[in-house]
C-alpha cells in the first residue's frame, strides 16, 4: 500500500460559543490549570490528521492543538505530506526518520514539528490497523480491553467547597482515582487538596498537578506539606528542560514525582531517567512521538524501574490511540481520563468513549476506534467554513 493523500485539518472548539459568550464562561473552564492564570483558555483546539493509501483505507491521526493549531497543521500540510504522499506504507517511525532528523538539525526538537510527526504516526499506524481490519491494540501486540484510569481535573475553583463537590461528581461517574489541580501558594493548595480528600476518603488515590507553578526550592516546600495526604505523585513541580533541577525536588520530595508530558523526543525522556528526576513518565501520544513514541516511552521505564501515565489531553483520536497503545505498552500504570469540557473529544467521534468499573475502554474495532465524524468537522475546521470532504477522498 502506498500514500495517496496526506492531510492535516486545525480544529477549535470555542468557549465563547459555547456559552454564549466570553464574559459568561466559569472561571475553572477559563483557568483550570496554573498555566492558564494569565493567558486564558478560550477553548479546545486540535490538529486532526487524515492518511490515505492507495487500497482505499484512511487512518487519522492527532497532533497536538495548544496554543494554536495552524503551526502543526501548516508543518503536515507543506513539509511532510509532500515528502510521505507516495511512500510505501511500513514502520511509521522508520518512515518518518529521515523527517526527524530534518527537524532536529534545523533545532525543530519541540513543538509543532515534533506534534506534526506525532500525528502523522497516530494516523499511520491507523490506517495500516483499519487495512488489515483489527484493533490497533492486537496491531501492537495487545489486545483491546479495559484500561487503568485516573480523572482530570478538580480543577481551580474559587471554594474548597467546590472543589470537594468537583470531586464527589468524579466519583459519583465511576471513576476511581482523581487528580487535583494546584499552582496557588502553598495555604491555598493544601485546603483545597485537604477538602478533597475528606470528601472522596482516604482509599481513593489521589494526584496532584502543578502545572509548572514553582521554582525548586517552593516546589520542595510544598511536596512536604503535601504528605500527610497520601499522594500518589506530585506532577510538574516546576517547568521543564531541567532534568537536575527536576532530580532536586525529588530527592527532597516525600511523594512521588511525575513529569514528561512537555517533553517530544527519546532524547529529552532519557535525560529525565538519567538524572533520577522522576517516578512517573507522562508523555502525550500528540507530542511525544505518536504510537510510537508511546511504546518507546513504556520500554525505557520498563528498563529503567519506573512506570509510565500517560497525559491524557486531546481529542477523540487522541485518546482512542492512546487507549489502543497503553493496551500494548510495558511499565503501564495509568491513563488520565481528562474531563475538562472538550467537544472535540466527546462529541467527535463515532465511537464514544466508555468508562466500565473505573477504566476507559479500548474497544475491538478496526484501528483505534477515535475516529471522527467526518459530517460533524465544519462546526469546528478552522480557515474555512465548510468542510471539504475532498481532503480525505
Amino acid at each position: 500500500m502506498k500514500i495517496t493523500s496526506l492531510t492535516a485539518i486545525p480544529l477549535q472548539a470555542s468557549f465563547a460559543d459555547i456559552f454564549g459568550g466570553a464574559d459568561k464562561v466559569p472561571p475553572h473552564i477559563s483557568t483550570p490549570a496554573s498555566h492558564f492564570r494569565r493567558i486564558k483558555r478560550t477553548g479546545q483546539v486540535t490538529t486532526l490528521v487524515v492518511v490515505q493509501g492507495d487500497d482505499g483505507s484512511v487512518g487519522y491521526g492527532e497532533a497536538f492543538g495548544l496554543p494554536h493549531p495552524y503551526a502543526a497543521s501548516a508543518l503536515v500540510n507543506h513539509v511532510v505530506a509532500p515528502f510521505l504522499i507516495g511512500a510505501t506504507v511500513g514502520r511509521p517511525a522508520e518512515m518518518m526518520a529521515d523527517l526527524s532528523r530534518y527537524f532536529a538539525a534545523l533545532g525543530s526538537t519541540r513543538g509543532p514539528a515534533m506534534e506534526a510527526l506525532s500525528g502523522v504516526d497516530i494516523a499511520l499506524w491507523d490506517l495500516q490497523a483499519r487495512a488489515k481490519g483489527v484493533p490497533l491494540a492486537t496491531l501492537l501486540g495487545g489486545t483491546p480491553g479495559p484500561v487503568a484510569t485516573y480523572v482530570s481535573p478538580v480543577g481551580m475553583h474559587e471554594t474548597v467547597e467546590a472543589s470537594a463537590q468537583a470531586a464527589l461528581s468524579f466519583v459519583e461517574q465511576g471513576f476511581t482515582a482523581i487528580k487535583l489541580k494546584i499552582g496557588r501558594g502553598r495555604d491555598t493548595d493544601v485546603a483545597h487538596l485537604a477538602a478533597v480528600r475528606e470528601a472522596v476518603g482516604s482509599a481513593m488515590p489521589l494526584f496532584v498537578d502543578a502545572n509548572c507553578a514553582y521554582d525548586v526550592a517552593t516546589a520542595i516546600k510544598i511536596a512536604s506539606a503535601l504528605e500527610p495526604f497520601d499522594i500518589g505523585w506530585f506532577e510538574e513541580p516546576i517547568p521543564p528542560d531541567n532534568p537536575q533541577a527536576l532530580a532536586q525536588v525529588r530527592r527532597a520530595s516525600p511523594v512521588p514525582i511525575a513529569a514528561g508530558e512537555n517533553e517530544f523526543t527519546m532524547d529529552a525522556y532519557k535525560a529525565l531517567v538519567e538524572a533520577e528526576a522522576v517516578d512517573f513518565l507522562q508523555p502525550n501520544i500528540t507530542r511525544s512521538g505518536g504510537v510510537s513514541g508511546l511504546l518507546d516511552v513504556g520500554a525505557l521505564c520498563e528498563q529503567s524501574g519506573i512506570k509510565m501515565a500517560p497525559h491524557g489531553v486531546g481529542g477523540c483520536v487522541a485518546v482512542g490511540a492512546s487507549l489502543h497503545a497503553c493496551r500494548a505498552a510495558q511499565a503501564f500504570h495509568s491513563y488520565e481520563a481528562n474531563r475538562l469540557l472538550n467537544p472535540l473529544r466527546d462529541n467527535l467521534g463515532v465511537h464514544p468513549v466508555r468508562l466500565e468499573n473505573g477504566c476507559l475502554i479500548a474497544e475491538a474495532q478496526p484501528g483505534h476506534a477515535g475516529e471522527p465524524h467526518l459530517e460533524k468537522l465544519a462546526k469546528y475546521r478552522l480557515g474555512s467554513g465548510e468542510y471539504r470532504r475532498n481532503e480525505v477522498a
